[in-house]
């Protein structure tokens, strides 16, 4: 049985590949510091062997299959739903699932900040407890390449073939190159907008009152320019804001203030001190702080900040919305994200945007969620059968998002869902917290009320014309680069990061930051990436 894990080896794995000191990664892009695995075996006391009807999914006296029990596990970000409401909702599948593939499926639904920030999930792999199916997280010890390279993670390609053609004829060609590894599927990435552009959102009273024509922003110069604009005729709004410790002009992949070059952050998203830019045939990690692209940003941002430009509170803000939306006295904000996202945050804050760049699918942006068979699984064939169907029966998507229609979400006109009257986020029973995009196939999601009535068929579209990096299916092993890597994810997101990317690090503090990054050995850890991506493009 799958689930009696010899906790110790999987613990002991976990230790050696995480890594200290390297919180906070939410700074730029998720981090992959993932939270120690605890020591404990998970013993529920069941025997090798023992009498757990239906497990093996042995055939009853009558000729008739036992129904297969999985447990799948996501998170939510809007509290754990009560136990009468999730079982309203399990009812609701299970009558789709017992008839479809012959499964019970029960929902562990957990805490956003248990499942990922306390490493609940992993943990819970880790010893051996109830984890058929599981959603990884977007960081830390959830997150995909973590778990995958711990070896928390079942091959899946044989399943997956078997048991779930319609999925794999469902996703893009190419799709789970950024979860493979020696020629095996490890997960399937949840399938939803992945392009991630960015984009200068602004309200439109300021928009007006400096009288700009937003769609007229396409350099650096054109949005300094406004920027300065909206200070003079707007003085009661910061002209540009931001959230989670940056302004997001230096985002992970992007290079706005030296034009439209887009680069591979290599699915690393703590230290992100490698760079391959993906016009560069040779495909040769840079120095990424070093880059004159990196050096043109900062030297705008610490502009803006001393012309009083920039919300000087974002260098300790440890917010993660969005500061248009939540800050009354924010003027705009950079986001970098999808573009029916964008969208949506516009049309809430009574806004207009504009994109700035255009960006390439990457290994990083693929790993984000995914969907993953864990060693803990002791039916790995139904739960394969089950992933199958949330990326391709809607009346699942669905559940799983929003519950009972009529109950917890109604359909509105528009083709939008909405709670229905008196029911709230706080009283609904069931409800998420909008995690569509995570949640299996979210091009089968109905869009909540705001959004863009078709935003499935503009993401669809939007990552049918997505442009690959030529590393996609790279993956940067940073257990290997150990004790470096350890020592630079501290020093770039932590102790310099926030300054540099808001704008208020003081003079010398780049060459200072620069010096420090060189002695924790940067030059080592890039000679050590070259090494890994000459010997994955010999494999190719």
């Amino acid at each position: 049985m799958k689930k009696k894990l010899i906790a110790a080896l999987l613990t002991a794995s976990m230790t050696a590949a995480l890594l200290a000191g390297c919180g906070n990664g939410a700074a730029e892009e998720g981090a992959e510091d993932p939270a120690p695995a605890t020591d404990e075996s998970g013993d529920d006391g069941e025997e090798e062997g023992g009498e757990d009807a239906g497990t093996d999914a042995d055939a009853d006296a009558d000729g008739e299959e036992d129904l297969a029990e999985i447990t799948v596990s996501f998170w939510s970000l809007a509290g754990v739903p009560d136990e009468a409401n999730k079982a309203m909702v399990e009812d609701a599948i299970n009558e789709i699932t017992e008839a479809e593939i012959n499964t019970t499926v029960h929902l562990n639904i957990m805490d956003v900040g248990s499942y990922i920030p306390n490493g609940a999930m992993a943990n819970g792999v880790a010893n051996g407890e109830d984890f058929d199916l599981v959603v990884t997280a977007a960081a830390l010890s959830g997150h995909y390449s973590v778990m995958m390279s711990n070896g928390m993670l079942e091959p899946i390609t044989d399943l997956l073939n078997e048991y779930a053609p319609e999925l794999m004829a469902t996703i893009p060609e190419g799709y789970l190159d950024a979860t493979s590894k020696d020629g095996e599927v490890y997960a399937v990435p949840s399938y939803s907008n992945k392009v991630k552009n960015m984009f200068w959102i602004a309200r439109n009273s300021a928009l007006d009152a400096a009288n700009i024509d937003i769609n007229t922003i396409k350099t650096i110069d054109d949005l300094d320019a406004a920027l300065h604009a909206i200070k003079e005729t707007s003085p009661d709004l910061i002209p540009l804001s931001g959230a989670s410790f940056t302004m997001n002009l230096t985002y992970p992949g992007f290079a706005f203030g030296s034009g439209n070059r887009g680069w591979d952050p290599l699915g690393e998203s703590t230290a992100v001190a490698a760079a391959v830019y993906c016009d560069d045939e040779t495909m040769t990690a840079v120095s990424r702080y070093e880059t004159d692209e990196f050096k043109k940003d900062i030297e705008y941002l610490k502009k803006w900040y001393d012309d009083g430009l920039l919300d000087k509170d974002t260098a300790t803000d440890s917010a993660t919305g969005s500061a248009i939306m939540d800050k009354d006295n924010a003027a705009s904000e950079i986001y970098v994200g999808q573009a029916d996202i964008a969208s949506t945050r516009a049309a809430a804050s009574g806004s207009s945007y504009v994109q700035l760049t255009d960006s390439y699918l990457s290994t990083g942006s693929m790993q984000q969620f995914t969907w993953a068979i864990p060693v803990s699984c002791d039916e790995p064939e139904a739960a394969a059968k089950f992933m199958n169907l949330v990326f391709t029966n809607a009346d699942i998507v669905n559940l799983l998002n929003y519950g009972i229609e009529g109950t917890h979400y109604v359909k509105k006109d528009d083709g939008t869902v909405a709670f229905p009257e008196g029911v709230t986020s706080e009283n609904a029973g069931y409800y998420m917290g909008g995690l569509t995009a995570i949640l299996g196939n979210g091009f089968l999601s109905y869009p909540w009320e705001g959004a863009d009535p078709n935003s499935a068929e503009i993401g669809k579209k939007e990552m049918e014309n997505a442009k690959y990096s030529p590393l996609m299916g790279f993956n940067l092993d940073t257990a290997a680069l150990g004790d470096i890597y350890t020592a630079l994810c501290p020093i770039a997101n932590q102790e310099y990061g926030p300054a540099l990317f808001c704008g208020s690090a003081p003079d010398g503090y780049y060459e200072e930051f620069i010096q420090k990054m060189k002695d924790a050995g940067l030059d080592e850890y890039l000679k050590q990436v070259n090494e890994q991506i000459q010997a994955w493009k010999a494999q190719q």
